[in-house]
């Protein structure tokens, strides 16, 4: 992609994640995009043929940042639990820096193809730093017998479920007590 045109589908894709977090992902359509995104009707079936098209393209970008959001600094040198540590900050930074992330997350699973999407994210096993660091840890006998998937839920999506409740509630919790969640989300995905 030439830089204008990574550039327009970004401000594209902006427009998306703040019409689907004030309206809902059902009230989106190409022309409230395009109004949103300040540019016009026609504009937006440059870079995209469809809704649909824009929307899977979208939930791939999305399954792109928490990959690399995941990866930030990865070091599989470190213990696991440094390795697990660094991954929930990286998430929680990412969307303590990105509320609208945060409003958007139960909507996520409904666009179209994000389960085919998900399904061909983590076959890409060398760009699905959660997927290898369960596998290694399987292989070293340090985390229990779960699907990355389960473990992600028992482990990662504390980091997720505390940004909602901090943003929905007006909360703020301290770096002690997020440090003595991630011990203990740790603690529930060790073998």
């Amino acid at each position: 992609m030439y830089q204008s045109e990574t550039k327009m589908t970004n401000q594209i894709f902006n427009a998306t994640e703040r019409l689907m977090a004030s309206e809902g992902l059902h009230s989106l359509s190409m022309h409230k995009i395009a109004k949103e995104a300040n540019i016009s009707p026609g504009t937006i079936y440059i870079y995209f043929k469809n809704k649909d098209e824009l929307l899977r393209r979208f939930a791939r970008q999305i399954f792109v940042l928490f990959s690399e959001t995941l990866g930030k600094n990865y070091d599989e040198s470190l213990s696991f639990f440094e390795q697990y540590r660094r991954m929930w900050w990286n998430i929680w930074h990412l969307l303590k820096e990105n509320p609208i992330i945060v409003v958007n997350m139960s909507q996520y699973k409904s666009l179209p193809a994000f389960h085919e999407t998900y399904m061909e994210h983590i076959k890409q096993r060398e760009k699905d730093f959660w997927g290898l660091f369960c596998q290694r840890g399987h292989e070293a006998g340090v985390l229990c017998d779960l699907s990355p998937e389960l473990l992600f839920s028992l482990g990662l999506k504390s980091a997720i479920n505390l940004a909602l409740q901090q943003l929905m509630f007006n909360q703020t919790l301290s770096d002690q007590v997020l440090e003595t969640v991630i011990e203990r989300t740790w603690r529930s995905i060790q073998k």
